[in-house]
């Protein structure tokens, strides 16, 4: 059995019906590791159906990283590549969003804020925003 990345946000959206008012931690937390796999899944999705030259495979562009890391790598390139700003936009809120994300799933000892909450949430409707105004740009060139 296999999913789409719209069952994938209607799980979400059943799940977390009002994200913004979620105001436990734990619940929070939750919630946030769920939007990142979206965004997550979401960019690997624009990147095979966009920048096919990217091979995001453990033997493929950017072989001595994370698989996660591999598509800040992308990103970073296609920026210093083009000089797009939404490239380098998009590079740097996916990595903080990653980096909120591993603190929210692995640092149960520190406090995860409700600044961090509230920008993950910006970062999940920002994200493929940015994407597709990468995407435009591309093709406008």
């Amino acid at each position: 059995m296999s999913v789409t990345i719209n069952e994938l946000e209607q799980a979400i959206n059943s799940l977390f019906p009002n994200p913004k008012n979620i105001t436990a931690e734990a619940v929070q937390r939750a919630c946030i590791n769920r939007h990142y796999y979206l965004i997550y899944y979401t960019m690997l999705i624009v990147i095979k159906d966009n920048f096919p030259q990217y091979d995001m495979s453990r033997e493929g562009s950017f072989n001595n990283t994370g698989s996660h890391n591999r598509v800040f790598c992308v990103f970073e390139d296609i920026a210093e590549l083009t000089g797009s700003k939404a490239a380098k936009r998009l590079a740097l809120q996916f990595t903080d969003f990653l980096t909120k994300r591993h603190k929210a799933d692995y640092k149960l000892d520190e406090t995860f804020s409700s600044s961090e909450y509230s920008q993950c949430l910006r970062y999940a409707e920002r994200i493929p925003e940015l994407a597709q105004a990468l995407i435009d740009e591309q093709a406008s060139n």
